[in-house]
This record gives structure tokens, sequence and C-alpha cells, in this order.
């Protein structure tokens, strides 16, 4: 029962009295969760609205069952300072179709914002340690030095692991010996699996150190998982989070050929035994939840005639609920793990479980109702983000929602927007449980 007030008044199971409401849905047959949550979506505004705005981004969140959003600081401005919250938030008010949060980007030169930051209710701070701009890059010296400062304010780090140098010697050497002629192969090649190991050895022992809330974003590759399980293992009250995508479950390397800068991705494609891995990872529970990396761009960018000038990115936030499902159809993973990757977890992690992630009296009444067996072929026309198409086409895929409710409203039907006006609004982040 979700009351006038968009919450969850009463759970129930079956019962000889019938509820009394205003509206009632049969959900017969099919599987109830709660709202999703995507705790990765790059969505471009403001700054790149021909790439993503909040209104073609919350759309594709909407129709795939996704009711919050939580949203990458890499705009322009950039969230790095509290201009740049409250330009993220100028552009999502009233013009998002689903709950959204804010993160906040942190480097070096501006860690004497994280007090301001955090009383503003950013979700978390996002760093790099390779692939991003120089000014945006930490060297291990000055990461440890942002892990103290956002530990002392009780924050959540969210960590793009790797090797800038090791990185910057191998795409020189692919500029001298390949030029213009390189691949997509090699590119995603320079963005080896020892990398992302060693980063993640590093950042572990950092969490151990400082004991800040961490998370490794984007893991995906056998070794990384392997590191990742054994400091939980090792230390089980280690505040240390694991986020996976859904192209890194599904989609090898194998699809670069055929796709070429559509398959281009940051991390990049792995091979099928890293997919295993990741897979192997959510059912363990070394994972504790998955985000889309949602990274559109227009197609003339991917398409572009030199592979140095093809931005990294796909987009995630119309493929990665079916994704997840089509594992649980598989017995891959439970319907239960479902639940936990893109519901309980990340809003437990990032703040927001007073109000999302759970059916209990008192959350926002987000619901969504799943057909588990329908499958469906994904094609461009699948693709409601601007990037209009994803390295998933021709995937067939178990599992659909068939309707999705945010605050009690009907959002989508059978994959259709139904929500007339963008009722999204900004959620702060509360308090979190980092209980592992």
């Amino acid at each position: 029962m979700i009351n006038d007030d968009g919450r969850i008044e009463s759970v129930t199971g079956p019962s000889e009295h019938p509820v009394r409401a205003q509206n009632v849905i049969d959900a017969g047959g099919k599987m109830l969760f709660p709202g999703f949550v995507d705790a990765h979506v790059h969505m471009r505004d403001p700054g790149a609205p021909q790439k993503e705005n909040f209104m073609s981004g919350t759309k594709a969140a909407a129709c795939a069952g996704i009711t919050t959003v939580m949203c990458m600081p890499n705009t322009n401005p950039p969230v790095t300072d509290l201009n740049g919250v409250a330009a993220a938030k100028k552009a999502g008010n009233g013009n998002s179709y689903v709950d959204y949060c804010i993160q906040a980007g942190l480097n070096k030169n501006n860690i004497n914002n994280v007090e301001a930051l955090w009383r503003s209710g950013v979700s978390s701070f996002e760093v790099f340690l390779s692939d991003a701009p120089k000014e945006d890059l930490l060297e291990i010296e000055d990461y440890l030095e942002v892990a103290r400062a956002v530990e002392s304010v009780g924050g959540i780090l969210g960590v793009y692991t790797g090797s800038q140098k090791l990185l910057e010697r191998r795409l020189a050497t692919l500029r001298e010996t390949r030029g213009p002629e390189v691949g997509f192969h090699e590119l995603s090649k320079a963005r080896a699996p020892f990398d992302e190991a060693l980063g993640i050895t590093a950042v572990s022992e950092i969490c151990k150190h400082t004991r800040v809330k961490t998370v490794l974003r984007q893991t995906c590759t056998v070794r990384g998982f392997e590191i990742a399980r054994s400091a939980k293992q090792q230390d089980p009250s280690l505040p240390l989070a694991i986020e996976v995508t859904p192209h890194h479950l599904h989609l090898t390397n194998r699809l670069i050929e055929q796709f070429q800068g559509f398959a281009y991705m940051i991390p990049p494609l792995r091979g099928v035994e890293d997919c295993d891995a990741a897979i192997a990872a959510i059912a363990d529970k070394t994972v504790d939840f998955i985000g889309s990396d949602h990274a559109p761009h227009e197609v003339g960018a991917k398409t572009a005639a030199d592979p140095w000038a093809v931005p990294g990115g796909v987009p995630g936030l119309d493929t990665i609920v079916p994704a997840v499902l089509d594992l649980a159809a598989k017995e891959l993973i439970s319907y239960a793990d479902v639940a936990r990757v893109l519901c309980e977890r990340p809003a437990v992690l990032f703040g927001i479980a007073d109000r999302k992630g759970f059916l209990s009296p008192g959350t926002d009444g987000d619901v969504v109702l799943v057909d588990p067996q329908e499958t469906r072929e994904i094609c461009s026309t699948d693709i409601r983000s601007k990037a209009g198409r994803s390295p998933f086409e021709g995937y067939s895929l178990c599992g659909r929602v068939v309707l999705s409710l945010l605050r009690g409203d009907v959002l989508s039907e059978s994959g259709s927007l139904v929500a007339v006006d963008p009722k999204g609004d900004f959620l702060a982040r509360g308090r979190d449980d980092w209980k592992n």
C-alpha cells in the first residue's frame, strides 16, 4: 500500500480481506522489486547536452525501471565545489524523470572543499589514478592525502584504479609505432589487467591504513577480483565496496572488431575468463553493486576517422537491468542477488536506504514489476539515450521490466514512458551503513 505522500504504508502478503485502495495493480505472474538504483551515471549535464541531458538520460532510466541515478562529477562546470553542485542541481531540477544524487570530484587542488561538499549532500567523492585529464589525476601520495581528508568527514571515496605512468608509456609506444593506424584492440590492451591489480592493491592498503570508506569502481579482471576478495576476507570490517559494470559481465573483447568505436570503453572489454570471474564475484558477494557507467557520446564522435580522437564510453542505462536479470534467469546468480546489487547495497552504501532500495514501510513507493521469462533482443531502437547505439545490440537477454513506479506514480510501462512531467527530486545523502 502506497499512501498519498508516495511512501509505502504497509507491505502485506495474500489476505482474504481485500485491500482498500484507489488504484490496484495486478502483479500476478511477475516479480516485484524496489526501484533500481544506478550508482554510476555520466549524465553529461550541464556542459554537453548534445551527448545527454537530464531529460533524455532519466527517460532511459525510467523506462528501464531505474528510479534513482547517481550522477558523476565530470560535467562543465565540474562538481568540484559548491558552484558545481548548484549547477548540477539547476540542470536536474524540473528535468529529471527519476530521483537523482550528485557525486563530487576530488583532486589535489580542491582538497580544501571536502567538508563543504560533504555538507551539501553529495553522495561520494570520485578520484582517478589513471585515464583522466591531467588536472584530475592523483599519484598515490596525493591519493593518501585525499583519503585522509575524506575519512575525516566520514565521506566515501569512489576510485578508478590503474597506473597512469604505465599507461602513458604503452600509449607513447603505440603512437610511435602505429600512429593513426592504431586499432581499438591495441588501445584497449594498453589498459592492462596488471594495472588494475596494482591500483587495487594500493587502494586496498590505503583503505586499511586510513579506514576511509572506499568503492573500487569498474572492477573487471580476474586478478582484480582476487585481490579485492582477499582484502575483504582478511579484514571483514574493512570499509571496501566493489562495483562492476553490466558490460563487463556479458561482453568480451571479441566484440571490438565488430563494433569498433562503439565497443571502446575505459576500462576496456576483457576476456571470457574475466566475465566469469565478475559473475562469480557477484554470487559469492565479493561484488557489492552493479553500476552502469552510463557514458554516452555522439555517434559522430564514436565513428571519428582518427582512433585517437574516439572517446571511451558506452550507454548503460537502457541495458543494465536486463543484463543482470539475464544472469539470474540462467541461474548464474540468484534473484536475491539482483535485489542486492541493483537495489539494496547501493542504497545502503550511499546513504539513501531510508527512502530507496527496499520495499518497507516508510520508504518511497518506488516499485518495479519484472517478467523474468520474457526474452528480447536488444536493438538500436531500444536505446533511449542520445548515444543511440550499444555494444549489447543483437544480444538476447531474459527478463524485462513491465512496469515501474516512482513514489506511487506510474513511470513506465512495457518499456515506454508513461509519466508526462519529470518529477524527480535531488536526494541528499543521509546515513550510510558500511557493514559487509
